[in-house]
């Protein structure tokens, strides 16, 4: 498999945080990959054959085929049968509203919805026409440039962003808060209107991931991790804890993982179960 990122230019850095391309050689049967949320927004076009993106608790299923999603609240499921070739961008945590889009928290929308179906199809021409590289990053980049409304990034939700990034999400609001030198009823107005959380919940999501990622692109055992963890939670007195280390409810973090078991295993992480339905 191949991959590359590119940083986006100057001009676009408050909006866009980097600009990816993936391309793989044809799988016959269906592979699946878990995408662990991490506070930013995205957009993915498939320049080959497109694949699924699916929720594992709501069970609602997308093509990834040419789509922008907000942030994400809980892992999702990529699936991919065929040629896998993306092009893509991860945009910072308030980049979709300097482009005019919602926050499209745990939602997705087509590409054409937004721009318009025939300048999707002349994009995804001209990106098959270029080689796997940096002009096919610049081009996806001057594409998504035309269609910024300028608008600027407020310094407050950059700086309570960068609070909590800098600690992997173990911030607390009144640190955010003194941080950022405004009160927490403002902070969370504006914060949410751009990133659509607010700074409480991205803390939440930014611990999730480091925690979650780092157990699933951990060692081989991170499946006897998981039954420790699952094991731990189910006692009461350790949900606040649990919470606290993870960024999510015992609850949530278990329907996840749970539902990405039976998505890609047919069980269930907490006791081997099968799942069915």
């Amino acid at each position: 498999m191949g991959y590359q990122r590119f940083p986006a230019p100057d001009e676009l850095r408050d909006l866009i945080e980097h600009v990816w391309l993936v391309e793989s050689a044809p799988v016959r049967e269906l592979r699946q990959e878990i995408l662990i949320p991490n506070g930013r927004p995205g957009l993915a076009i498939a320049l080959a054959d497109p694949g699924t993106r699916h929720d594992p608790v709501t069970g609602t299923e997308w093509p990834n085929a040419a789509s922008v999603f907000g942030v994400m609240t809980r892992p999702h499921v990529l699936g991919q049968v065929g040629t896998s070739s993306y092009a893509g961008v991860e945009f910072t945590p308030w980049g979709l509203a300097a482009f005019g889009l919602p926050a499209l928290v745990d939602e997705v929308r087509e590409l054409p919805d937004w721009v318009g179906a025939e300048a999707v199809a002349g994009l995804v021409a001209e990106l098959r026409a270029m080689p796997f590289g940096a002009t096919r990053a610049e081009r996806l980049v001057g594409f998504l440039a035309a269609r910024s409304a300028g608008t600027e990034a407020q310094q407050v939700v950059v700086e309570a962003v960068r609070a909590i990034d800098e600690v992997r999400g173990r911030a607390t609001v009144a640190e955010i808060v003194q941080r950022c030198g405004t009160s927490y009823s403002t902070l969370y107005r504006v914060f949410r209107q751009r990133v659509g959380i607010g700074p409480k919940q991205y803390a939440e999501l930014i611990r999730y991931y480091h925690f979650v990622g780092g157990l699933l692109g951990g060692p081989a055992d991170a499946a006897a991790t998981l039954s420790a963890l699952h094991g731990y939670y189910d006692q009461a007195h350790a949900a606040r804890d649990f919470k606290r280390y993870t960024g999510v409810s015992a609850t949530s973090f278990l329907a996840v993982q749970n539902g990405i078991a039976a998505l890609m295993h047919g069980r269930s992480v907490q006791d081997g179960a099968a799942v069915h339905g």
